[in-house]
C-alpha cells in the first residue's frame, strides 16, 4: 500500500557554482568607502564608484589620485574583477582617499583569497613602497571639543583687569 508520490526518488540538485566575491573597505577621517569585488563578468575589469565610471569621477584634479594604485601595479591585474564601490561622509579629498584605499585593499585580498599568497606579498610590498596610506589608515582621528571654549583648542580669553577695580595713582 505504498502512494505514488512517495515510490520516487528526489530530484538530483544541480551543485551550485557560487560565485567568488569579497568586500573590502577604505577610510579617510569620516569618508568610507566599501568595495565589492566579483568576478569579471567580461574580459576586461570595471570599476564603478556610485554606480559611475571611474573615468567620470569628479573633481577631475583629483581623478588621478584615484587611478594611483591602477596605474601603479597595472591595468592587467585589474582585468579578471569587476570592483563596485560606495563612498559616503567626508569631503571630496577624504572620499577620494577612500576610494583609492578601497581599490588597493580590494586587489590584495583578490589575490590573498583566490590567486596565491607569493603575487599578493608582491603587490602588497609595491604599493606600500609607494604609499603606505593605500593599504593602512591614517589613524588621525578630529579632537574633542574641551570646556571652557567654543572648540578643541580656543579657550575664553583671560583678562587680569576686572571691572570697577581700577585704582590710579597720582
Amino acid at each position: 500500500a505504498t502512494t505514488a508520490g512517495s515510490s520516487t526518488t528526489p530530484p538530483q540538485q544541480q551543485p551550485v557554482k557560487l560565485k567568488r566575491s569579497l568586500f573590502t573597505f577604505g577610510k579617510k577621517k569620516t569618508a568610507t568607502a566599501t568595495a565589492v569585488v566579483t568576478e569579471s563578468k567580461t574580459s576586461h575589469g570595471t570599476i564603478r564608484v556610485n554606480g559611475a565610471p571611474l573615468e567620470i569621477l569628479e573633481p577631475a584634479v583629483l581623478r588621478q589620485k584615484v587611478m594611483e594604485p591602477i596605474l601603479l601595479l597595472g591595468k592587467d591585474k585589474f582585468s579578471d574583477i569587476d570592483i563596485r564601490i560606495k563612498v559616503s561622509g567626508g569631503g571630496y579629498v577624504a572620499q577620494i582617499y577612500a576610494i583609492r584605499q578601497a581599490i588597493a585593499k580590494s586587489l590584495i585580498s583578490w589575490y590573498s583569497k583566490y590567486i596565491d599568497e607569493a603575487s599578493k606579498q608582491e603587490l602588497k610590498n609595491a604599493l606600500i613602497v609607494y604609499d603606505r596610506s593605500l593599504l593602512v589608515q591614517d589613524k588621525r582621528r578630529q579632537e574633542a571639543k574641551h570646556p571652557g571654549g567654543k572648540g578643541a583648542r580656543s579657550k575664553k580669553q583671560k583678562s587680569y583687569r576686572q571691572p570697577g577695580f581700577c585704582m590710579l595713582y597720582f
